[in-house]
């Protein structure tokens, strides 16, 4: 049956991702970054998404999409965390831009 095949290749997928984003390694922190520039960091211990704005004012999320767990990445092009299993879509402070999420992603204080 195709539809299942597709299914089973759908979730497969997800999961790829899923286990992807919780294993990589970061070797950033958050003050290492350039104006202008995101990416996965490391905040203690924690897998967090930094972006550091023109002004040089950091903005720190944390990268488990609120819809089902996947790890977002960062897409330079829109300025946004996108979530590579579904589809949802964070600003740069973690509100839901597009969904499916419908909550935004926790933001992590930095001093």
């Amino acid at each position: 049956d195709p539809d299942v095949k597709k299914f089973i290749s759908v979730n497969a997928d997800v999961a790829k991702h899923f286990v992807q984003g919780k294993l990589e390694f970061i070797p950033k922190g958050p003050d290492e970054l350039a104006n202008d520039e995101g990416s996965p960091v490391m905040v203690d211990g924690k897998r967090c998404g930094a972006y550091k704005d023109h002004e040089g004012k950091l903005h720190i999320v944390d990268t488990t999409c609120t819809h089902l767990g996947c790890e977002v990445e960062w897409n330079h092009g829109e300025r946004t965390w996108d979530c590579p299993c579904h589809g949802s879509r964070f600003s740069i402070d973690g509100e839901v831009l597009d969904g499916p999420a419908v909550k935004p992603l926790v933001k992590i204080d930095w001093d």
